[in-house]
C-alpha cells in the first residue's frame, strides 16, 4: 500500500495550506478570544442579539467580496502574471480599486439610510429597545463594507501571485485590534466599542495589504475608467457569484427571523455555534480550498485539464484526511469546548450546553461544505460561474425548506439540522455535475485510500472518546476540569490518529519531518 503521493501538486497544496491554516488558526484563536470577551462583558441577551443582528447585512455584503472576489479576480490576474505583464495588471487594479471605492461608498451610505427598515425586518420578535440599539449599531458597522471590499480585491491579487503570508493574516490583525479597542473602550462605549474595534481593524488590514503589493512595484493613484473593456468584463463576471452568494447568505437572515420567535438569546447562541463550526472549517479545511484555487486557475490558463483533475483529486484527499478526524473531535468535544471558551460572566452553563448541541448537528457541514467549495474551484477556474450559482440556489432552497419544517417540530435544533441537510443536497449535486462536465476525475486512483482512512479515523475516534471519558473521572478544580475536558480527548485522539495514519500508511513519515523542518 503506497502512502499519499509526494507530487509537486501535493507539496504545493500542503505547504501553502499549512501557511494559511497556521495564520487562519491564529485568526480563529484571536476571534474566539474576542467572542469570549464579548460574552463575558455583555452576556447572551438583548445587547448581543442587537449587535449580531446589526452585523448581519454588512457581513453579508463583505462576505460577498471576500468569497467571490478570488473566484473572479484570481483567474484574470493569473493570466497577466503568467505572461509577466505586470504593468497592465497594475493599471487594471488601480481602475478596479477606484471603481469599487465609488460603488462601496454608495452601498454603505444606502445601508446607513435604510437601517431603520432592514433591521426590524430581521428581528420582528424582539422588543423595541433592542431593535433601536440594533439600528444604531447597523449604521456604525456599515462603514466596514468599504474597507473589507477593498481588502478582498488586494487579497485576490496576492493569491494570484501565490503570496499567502500577508494575504492570510488579515483576520488575525483585525481581531487583535478589535480586542484592544474593546478592552480599552467597553466601559465608556459599551457594545459600540466592538463595532468601533472592527472598523479600526478593517482599515489597518487594507493598509497592510496595499503595503505588501507595493513591494512588487504597485503604486495606487486615482484612475477611474468605467468604460474599460476589461473592467466591464470583470463586473459582468460578478453577476452569477453575487447572486449566488446573496442567496447563500440569506440563510443567516432566515435564522435571525426564526430565532427571534424562539426567545431572547437564541439568535446569539445559534450565531456562536455557527461561528465555531465555520472557524474550524475555515482554518483546517478552508485553507486547502484557498490554496487550491490559484493552482487550479494556473492550470486552467494553460488549458491543462489533466492537471486540474489531479489538483482536485489531491485536494479532496487532503480534505478528507484532515476533515474526518476534525468532525469526530468536534462531535465529542463541542460542549467542553464551549464551556472552556465562553462559560464566564453572563454566559451560563445552560447556554454552553445548548451551543454544544447546536454545534454537533452542524458538524456534517464542515466536510460537506468544503467538498462543495473545492469542486467549485474547477468550474470557477474555467470561468463557468453558472454552475456554482445553481449549486447555491439548491443549498438555499433546501435550507429554507428544511428550516421552516424542522423549527416548528424541533425548535432551535431545527436550524443546524437544516444546514447539514442542505449541505448534503448541495454536495450530491456538485459531484454529479462535476462528472458530467469534466468527465471521470480519477476516483479509482485512490484505490484502498478510503479503507486506510476509515481505519485511521476509527483509531483516532477511539482516542477522542477515551480521552473524553477520562476527563470526567479526574478530581481537580472546576477551572482545571474545563481545560482537561478539551485537552485530554484532543491530545489522546490526535496521538492515536497520527499513529494510525503511519501504521496504515495513510501519510508518509517524511511528510511529518517536512512539517517539523518548516515549523523550525
Amino acid at each position: 500500500m503506497d502512502p499519499l503521493p509526494k507530487s509537486s501538486t501535493w507539496n504545493y497544496i500542503f505547504k501553502n495550506a499549512s501557511t494559511t491554516a497556521t495564520l487562519g488558526g491564529l485568526g480563529v484563536v484571536s476571534g474566539l478570544l474576542m467572542d469570549a470577551l464579548i460574552l463575558s462583558a455583555f452576556g447572551v441577551g438583548s445587547q448581543t442579539d442587537a449587535f449580531f443582528t446589526a452585523l448581519t447585512v454588512p457581513l453579508l455584503i463583505t462576505n460577498v467580496f471576500s468569497a467571490q472576489c478570488p473566484k473572479v479576480l484570481i483567474p484574470v490576474f493569473s493570466e497577466y502574471f503568467r505572461h509577466h505583464d505586470h504593468a497592465a495588471a497594475w493599471d487594471l487594479l488601480r481602475n478596479l480599486l477606484t471603481t469599487t471605492f465609488c460603488v462601496l461608498v454608495g452601498i454603505g451610505s444606502l445601508g446607513v439610510a435604510l437601517s431603520p427598515i432592514i433591521v426590524p425586518l430581521q428581528i420582528p420578535g424582539l422588543d423595541p429597545k433592542t431593535i433601536a440599539v440594533a439600528v444604531w449599531l447597523s449604521r456604525l458597522i456599515f462603514a466596514i463594507v468599504l474597507c473589507q471590499g477593498l481588502a478582498s480585491i488586494l487579497q485576490s491579487v496576492l493569491y494570484a501571485q501565490h503570496r499567502y503570508l500577508v494575504a492570510s493574516s488579515g483576520k488575525l490583525l483585525s481581531n487583535t485590534l478589535t480586542i484592544i479597542v474593546v478592552v480599552l473602550c467597553r466601559g465608556h462605549f459599551g457594545i459600540e466599542a466592538v463595532a468601533a474595534g472592527m472598523l479600526v481593524g478593517a482599515f489597518v488590514q487594507v493598509v497592510v495589504l496595499a503595503s505588501a503589493l507595493s513591494t512588487h512595484n504597485f503604486r495606487y493613484h486615482w484612475v477611474l475608467k468605467p468604460s474599460d473593456p476589461k473592467l466591464r468584463e470583470i463586473l459582468r463576471s460578478f453577476r452569477d457569484p453575487l447572486a449566488g452568494h446573496v442567496l447563500g447568505e440569506s440563510g443567516v437572515i432566515l435564522q435571525n427571523v426564526l430565532g427571534s420567535f424562539l426567545g431572547s438569546g437564541n439568535v446569539t447562541v445559534m450565531r456562536y455555534a455557527s461561528r465555531i463550526v465555520q472557524a474550524v472549517a475555515g482554518v483546517l479545511l478552508g485553507s486547502v480550498v484557498q490554496v487550491t484555487f490559484p493552482l487550479m486557475a494556473k492550470h486552467a490558463a494553460a488549458n491543462d485539464l489533466g492537471a486540474q483533475r489531479k489538483t482536485l483529486l489531491e485536494s479532496i484527499r487532503l480534505l478528507t484526511v484532515v476533515g474526518l478526524p476534525v468532525c469526530i473531535w468536534l462531535m465529542l468535544t463541542a460542549e467542553p469546548l464551549v464551556v472552556l471558551l465562553f462559560e464566564r460572566g453572563e454566559f451560563s452553563r445552560a447556554d454552553a450546553v445548548l451551543t454544544g448541541v447546536l454545534i454537533r448537528f452542524m458538524v456534517p457541514d464542515i466536510l460537506l461544505g468544503r467538498i462543495v467549495s473545492v469542486t467549485q474551484t474547477l468550474f470557477n477556474a474555467n470561468m463557468d460561474l453558472r454552475t456554482p450559482l445553481i449549486s447555491t440556489v439548491i443549498f438555499t432552497v433546501a435550507h429554507a425548506v428544511f428550516a421552516l419544517l424542522l423549527v416548528g417540530w424541533l425548535g432551535v435544533l431545527g436550524l443546524p439540522i437544516a444546514v447539514s441537510l442542505a449541505s448534503l443536497s448541495n454536495a450530491v449535486y456538485m459531484i454529479v455535475k462535476l462528472q458530467a462536465r469534466f468527465g471521470p476525475v480519477g476516483w479509482s486512483e485512490m484505490r484502498d485510500f478510503p479503507f486506510r482512512l476509515a481505519a485511521t479515523c476509527a483509531m483516532g475516534g477511539g482516542g477522542f472518546a477515551v480521552g473524553a471519558k477520562l476527563a470526567t473521572l479526574t478530581t481537580v478544580s472546576y477551572s482545571v476540569a474545563k481545560f482537561l475536558g478539551v485537552a485530554m480527548p484532543t491530545a489522546l485522539g490526535m496521538c492515536l490518529f497520527i499513529a494510525g495514519a503511519l501504521s496504515f500508511r495513510l501519510i508518509d513519515s517524511r511528510l511529518l519531518l517536512a512539517v517539523e523542518r518548516r515549523v523550525s
